[in-house]
């Protein structure tokens, strides 16, 4: 089964942050605040005696995890399946707000807002992190499953 996934190609990214401001104005109402970001970057400066400043970005994307630690670990089962994209996706009316999937998820792409769990959806197929990286560090494309 050949499906889509979203990835990361770190040597690409320059930490201009660009897709976790697009993805929080996506899913918060227009909210240009990257904390309510489904996406992250972090960024470490490398500063030298002898060298210029030397910048290592990083995005940290939910990696869609099969099985889903996240999902597993939700009381109510809360998170269903998206089976055209093959990922899990949190029900909102569902979610308690009790924050068993946020210490479930090893990477930290399980977030609150107004006490529900959110992660990355992945836009209904078509990230919008993926859209604005001026770099092209995020591909959303095929990957062979087995």
């Amino acid at each position: 089964m050949v499906i889509r996934r979203l990835r990361v190609i770190n040597e690409r990214c320059v930490g201009c942050k660009i897709c976790e401001l697009s993805c929080a104005m996506l899913h918060r109402n227009g909210a240009f605040n990257p904390s309510y970001a489904l996406i992250r970057i972090e960024s470490n400066r490398i500063i030298g005696l002898n060298r210029p400043t030397e910048n290592i970005d990083k995005p940290h994307i939910c990696r869609q995890c099969e099985p889903a630690p996240c999902a597993e670990a939700c009381p109510v089962a809360a998170f269903g399946a998206d089976e055209r994209l093959d990922i899990k996706i949190i029900n909102q009316d569902e979610c308690i707000g009790c924050e068993q999937c946020l210490d479930a998820c090893s990477y930290g792409m399980v977030r609150m807002y107004e006490e529900r769990a959110i992660k990355c959806d992945l836009c209904n197929g078509d990230p919008i992190c993926v859209r604005y990286c001026p770099t092209k560090a995020l591909i959303f494309d095929e990957v062979e499953e087995a």
